[in-house]
């Protein structure tokens, strides 16, 4: 089976905790599937501790980007 994820273990990563960019690491990818709900969870662990769900964002606020200039890009479109 082909999962495609959006980072790999070890890639940096930034996200916006508050009104500080806060850089991390990804350290564990966590994927669980569920046949009778026909549905899957993708956790993305950080190296600084937090969790981010893959696949209900906006629910969870900690959006990923690869790097601050994708970020800046990101808030500067919404």
């Amino acid at each position: 089976m082909n999962i495609d994820t959006e980072f790999n273990v070890g890639d940096s990563v930034c996200y916006l905790s508050g009104d500080n960019i806060i850089y991390s690491t990804i350290n564990e990818i966590i994927i669980e599937i569920s046949y009778t709900a026909d549905s899957f969870l993708m956790v993305y662990k950080l190296s600084d501790g937090l969790s981010v769900p893959r696949n209900n964002y906006p629910i969870w606020d900690k959006r990923l980007f690869k790097d601050k200039e994708s970020l800046i890009k990101y808030l500067s479109e919404s």
